[in-house]
């Protein structure tokens, strides 16, 4: 008796949606405090006006330009304070239009687990998630089953492309180029981009602020990186769920 033909396993498919509990973007405080954006005298600094009419000094985490996402009025959100610091509070959040856009870039990587583990990348197969784990002389945000993975925090908007970076950023261009390195000897890798902001649809490289970083990126995916993204609906609570888009090259 002839043997039917095996099929094909379905490609996967994300979820549509994966819910998040548990990310709130502040951390010394159950809900973050609200204040006016008023100018950013460095790139790790905020000058903000709180409600009572203070002038503090506000951390900002995050090296990039925010371009669109920092003005001088916008309402952000504050963490803190923080007893012994210079910047007692820090800037996690910023209302742009309807919108709010996380600032803090390591909240990517903080929620990206429960990304993975609610199936929103089905192409890192894996039950093993590792972080920071260093590799030759490099160190990779996380492993899954021995697949690295890059995460990039993306805020920069036009229309409702996300685009990545807003800065120059050689450490982006050399994370790529590293990984398709890898890619070529077999080894698998991603490199996921997590939209900090709900109100995307896609997200690309910014050629214009850092052609060195898109060329670097589409060589990687020649090379067999996988480009991944997501955009996160983000309230003054948290992020409170993820959806895949599209990675435009």
């Amino acid at each position: 008796m002839p043997t039917a033909p095996r099929r094909a396993a379905p490609p996967s498919i994300p979820p549509p949606s994966v819910p998040l509990r548990d990310h709130p973007l502040a951390r010394l405080r159950a809900r973050p405090l609200r204040a006016t954006f008023l100018g950013r005298p460095n790139r790790f600094v905020a000058e903000v006006r709180l409600a009572t009419g203070e002038l503090v000094a506000a951390h900002l985490p995050n090296s990039g330009r925010l371009t669109g996402t920092l003005a001088p009025g916008r309402v952000v959100l504050l963490d803190g304070p923080c007893d012994g610091r210079r910047c007692p509070y820090t800037v996690v959040a910023a209302r742009e239009g309807r919108t709010w856009v996380g600032t803090v870039t390591t909240y990517a990587n903080r929620v990206f687990p429960a990304l993975w583990r609610g199936g929103l990348f089905p192409e890192l197969a894996g039950s093993d998630l590792a972080a920071e784990v260093a590799h030759g002389r490099s160190r990779f945000d996380f492993t899954v089953d021995g697949a690295f993975v890059e995460v990039k925090s993306v805020t920069l908007v036009a229309g409702r492309v996300a685009r990545f970076p807003d800065a120059v950023t050689a450490r982006g261009a050399r994370h790529c180029d590293e990984l398709g390195r890898l890619a070529l000897r077999g080894v698998p890798v991603a490199i996921v981009f997590v939209a900090q902001r709900g109100d995307v649809d896609a997200v690309e490289p910014e050629d214009e602020v850092d052609p060195a970083f898109g060329a670097a990126l589409r060589r990687a995916a020649r090379r067999g990186a996988r480009v991944l993204a997501c955009a996160l609906a983000v309230t003054p609570g948290g992020a409170v769920g993820a959806r895949r888009v599209p990675v435009r090259l």
